[in-house]
């Protein structure tokens, strides 16, 4: 699922992003090193406007945000790491 910033009202749907680990903005140890996972926009991940954005409310906008299933994210990134900063192309 994208995030308000990413999903453009629906025009992202079906949109295909290849996604990696930011090194740079992560803690390294949480990042999985020259892995990229390619995934397929299907949805539209909420905004909670009742959380700030950088603690829960990942999907407000401005913020750009992928919410993952479980074993697309583990190709890119360690599960104790939680949400990681990445690098997209679409």
């Amino acid at each position: 699922a994208l995030s308000t910033a990413l999903f453009n009202d629906g025009a992202a749907c079906g949109q295909c992003y290849k996604i990696a680990c930011d090194r740079k903005l992560a803690d390294p140890m949480f990042c999985k090193p020259g892995v990229t996972v390619t995934i397929t926009a299907t949805n539209l991940c909420p905004p909670n406007y009742a959380l700030p954005s950088d603690n829960g409310g990942w999907c407000n906008p401005p913020r750009p945000h992928f919410d993952m299933a479980q074993p697309a994210w583990e190709k890119i990134g360690v599960y104790k790491g939680g949400i990681i900063p990445v690098m997209y192309q679409r």
